[in-house]
């Protein structure tokens, strides 16, 4: 067995590892629908490298290399479409059997041209090359780009190289061989075969990497919401607000920045004589009267917390009055005895999201002693503590 052959049957098997893994990744997470996509790409690709090592018997060479080369052809395209559904691309759902159709008639015209025809060997890697362009063009025309996304770019485009190099380096290697036999066994073969070989496993690789860390967030963010409200729940919340207190203190020697806490309970003051205000409906209350940046998360039955940026206490004092407002008015018609407990605190020098927590509940506790449907501040130290009454 040659070298080129053991490689063949490698990527064959490597292959088909990688089309079952996106298989399985797609059919453990149905929202994963650029894993399907890039499953029936690698498992192309696999039928392609078999179809090399079916050439080296002799058997039907003609038909064998059109499966080769159109399998191929349908790897590049299922991983084009499985990275714009992924970026959230435009591409038309026709354009794949387009290329294909057009693929498919410029290898049955160069089909018969002697193997050792440059002119050949060039035509033949063309359609490689511009899908290996088309997945970039994908990825390049998304909104947003992190680094891992750049180095897919450049993934693509060293791809694009490597198909459009392959002439030339038949050409300084001795030839592709005298007839498809006979492939496996020149210099060419190796080399084409093992680069290309690296190139595609970094595609299989990256890609596995980029739907699972997908999938990761998916799960991440899932667990960290609260199923009857859509918000963050209460893990979820101190998550992320224990994280943006302490970018804040680290930022906080060179600018200051302002954060407030805002606690509410909701409480019924009388037997309830309706389906009251449900608790979608003051999740979508609380998220129209804060900022947009602001966290918004539900820490018990019925209590939420808002974590909102560049506000002082001031400014949040004003959209809980203005929310303590608007939840009265929905339940006027209603007539259901629902009232608002608010505590707000302000973020100090070296605070982390525990102080604030602290003085957040001391309000909350103070404004559910002033008999609810109240607002309490717990102002900053230097200050003292400032027990105001609204309403």
């Amino acid at each position: 067995m040659t070298g080129a052959l053991l490689v063949f049957w490698v990527i064959v098997a490597l292959c088909t590892i990688q089309s079952g893994a996106f298989l399985a990744l797609a059919r453990f997470d149905p929202k994963n629908r650029g894993a399907l996509w890039f499953s029936g790409a690698f498992a192309a690709a696999a039928i392609s490298f078999l179809g090399e090592i079916v050439l080296t018997t002799g058997f039907y060479p003609g038909p064998t290399r059109m499966v080769i080369a159109l399998a191929m052809v349908a790897m590049f395209v299922l991983v084009a479409y499985g990275l714009a559904i992924r970026y959230r691309v435009d591409l038309h759902p026709g354009g794949g059997w387009a290329i294909g159709t057009a693929s498919a008639l410029l290898y049955w015209l160069i089909l018969d041209l002697p193997r050792e025809d440059f002119v050949r060997q060039l035509l033949y890697q063309v359609p490689y090359a511009l899908l290996s362009m088309l997945s970039l063009s994908v990825i390049w025309r998304a909104r947003s780009k992190v680094a891992y996304d750049w180095l897919f770019i450049w993934l693509f485009l060293a791809l694009a190289l490597h198909f459009l190099a392959k002439p030339f380096l038949a050409l300084w290697t001795g030839g592709v061989g005298a007839s498809a036999s006979s492939f496996a066994g020149t210099l060419y073969a190796g080399l084409s075969t093992a680069s290309g070989a690296v190139l595609l496993l970094i595609l299989a690789t990256g890609g596995l990497a980029l739907m699972l860390s997908d999938t990761a967030g998916r799960l991440i963010q899932k667990a960290e919401r609260d199923a009857e409200t859509g918000l963050l729940n209460r893990e979820g919340f101190t998550t992320h607000a224990e994280r943006r207190a302490l970018a804040l203190a680290e930022a906080e020697a060179t600018e200051r920045v302002d954060l407030t806490l805002t606690l509410i309970a909701i409480k019924a003051t009388a037997p309830s004589h309706g389906p009251g205000l449900p608790l979608q409906a003051m999740a979508t209350l609380i998220g129209d009267h804060v900022p947009k940046d602001a966290l918004v998360g539900r820490m018990a039955d019925r209590e939420f917390a808002v974590l909102s940026p560049q506000t002082n206490l001031m400014a949040a004092r004003r959209n809980a009055e203005a929310l303590r407002t608007a939840v009265s008015e929905r339940l006027s018609d209603l007539n259901q005895p629902i009232a608002l407990s608010i505590g707000i605190t302000e973020r100090e020098k070296g605070d982390v999201y525990a102080d604030l927590l602290a003085r957040g509940l001391w309000a909350l506790d103070e404004a559910e002693k002033a008999g609810s449907n109240c607002v309490r501040l717990a102002a900053r130290s230097s200050f003292g503590v400032s027990t105001i009454r609204q309403g």
